[in-house]
């Protein structure tokens, strides 16, 4: 899939929490997908140095991955194995941990019942409680697992996912 241009961009970026256009998705989600993809690795870092020069040094990846919780309508569940294959790989880019936490969790005050958890939440959660630099280094990381209702440690995680599978 071709890069998007410049101009679509900033469109996306600037209309990220307005529009319920499927392109600004795609746009998205695109440019993601360039940053992790060696064929279009020099195209990708072309196009971040030029947002990076237009917008006062911002990173164009850390951009795009903060700016996926706030598109309006979206369903990141067929994405969600892809954001976490790069995180995989990537396991300080704490913002893509960050984004993928909202895409899959609501906001709730009470805690996360472990009998209500699906299995994309699941997975989720398996997949980042086996990261250790996250949980040690990352301060804002416990302030988002809160707001989302989920257990604030990487030890109290896995106790939830370890009720959750003996309730199976």
């Amino acid at each position: 899939m071709p890069l998007p241009s410049f101009k679509q961009i900033l469109y996306a970026l600037d209309n990220v929490k307005s529009s319920i256009d499927s392109e600004v998705a795609d746009c998205l989600i695109a440019l993601l997908r360039a940053s992790y993809n060696k064929k279009q690795q020099v195209a990708f870092d072309k196009l971040a140095d030029k947002y990076c020069d237009a917008i006062d040094g911002n990173d164009l990846q850390q951009d795009v991955v903060c700016a996926l919780p706030h598109l309006v309508g979206f369903d990141a569940s067929e994405l969600i194995p892809e954001l976490l294959g790069y995180f995989r790989n990537d396991c300080e880019f704490y913002e893509l941990a960050h984004a993928i936490i909202s895409l899959v969790f609501p906001k709730k005050r009470s805690a996360v019942a472990p009998d209500l958890l699906n299995d994309l939440q699941r997975t989720v959660l398996t997949e980042i409680s086996g990261s250790d630099p996250i949980w040690r280094c990352d301060g804002d990381f416990a302030t988002l697992l809160k707001r989302r209702g989920l257990p604030i440690t990487q030890s109290k995680t896995r106790q939830l996912l370890n009720v959750t599978l003996k309730q199976r």
